[in-house]
């Protein structure tokens, strides 16, 4: 059976590596890049069961620097995207492991990647707007 998760990557690996064949910090632009995606998931995850009182998490609380803003952006990178970033990196680049993977998943014929990270983008849009507009 084949693994969504490892899908995607193949896809983004080999779609990043074609159009792009002599970028030498692939590797750390695709996992920023998809990490960033299932942060928003996470959140997306998160904001729902709040909008619809399941669960209520705070964010994690950084008063650093002057604004609002940057302690939100880092609290909001700590609490949603370090998780992942760690998760992604051993999953797919710890010992060369996306080698493998590019091999197990050479053959998809449609474009995991972009769906995922349009939907995902789309999704933290909309769920933004519905969340500042109910609450």
């Amino acid at each position: 059976m084949k693994n969504i998760y490892y899908m995607v990557w193949s896809d983004a690996i080999i779609s990043f590596k074609k159009y792009h064949p002599n970028r030498q910090n692939w590797k750390f632009t695709l996992l920023i890049y998809i990490t960033w995606i299932h942060a928003l998931n996470w959140w997306i995850v998160f904001i729902w069961l709040k909008l619809f009182n399941i669960l209520n998490i705070p964010l994690l609380g950084i008063d650093v620097f002057v604004g609002k803003l940057l302690d939100n952006f880092f609290a909001f990178t700590i609490e949603f995207a370090l998780p992942f970033g760690i998760l992604n990196y051993l999953l797919v680049f710890h010992k060369n492991r996306y080698k493998k993977i590019i091999l197990k998943y050479k053959d998809i014929k449609f474009r995991y990647a972009p769906v995922y990270s349009f939907t995902i983008a789309i999704l933290a849009f909309v769920s933004a707007i519905i969340y500042g507009t109910l609450s």
